[in-house]
């Protein structure tokens, strides 16, 4: 007899843990699919994101070192800043020549005229 109540009580008493236990079991269950379903999302992000930079690495490895053209430019642009001022100034003295010109041409003329008079 004192076996069967054993017996009763103990499985009792196992039913009684198991109904406490049990709702922090499937709480923690649930946290940990909640986890797995998270952890699964940041990997494929980490992934798409290591084939992003993927791309943008080999992108990189494609661009030209530009660094000896633009000193080409940077070398033209003073030759043609150069040559600019040069025209300038043989503008600016051509310029002269002609109202240099201009005024003898127009003394002669008066000296021809008043000549002639």
């Amino acid at each position: 007899i004192s076996s069967g109540i054993n017996a009763e009580y103990g499985e009792e008493f196992a039913e009684g843990l198991i109904s406490v236990v049990r709702p922090a079991i499937e709480n923690v269950d649930t946290q940990v699919q909640s986890l797995r379903t998270t952890q699964a999302n940041l990997k494929d992000c980490i992934d798409n994101l290591s084939d992003d930079l993927a791309v943008i690495a080999e992108m990189q490895k494609e661009l030209p070192n530009l660094e000896h053209y633009v000193k080409k430019l940077i070398n033209i642009k003073r030759r043609v800043t150069t040559v600019n001022n040069v025209l300038t100034n043989v503008q600016d003295r051509v310029q002269t020549l002609q109202s240099r010109v201009s005024k003898e041409q127009a003394r002669k003329r008066t000296l021809l005229s008043a000549s002639t008079n």
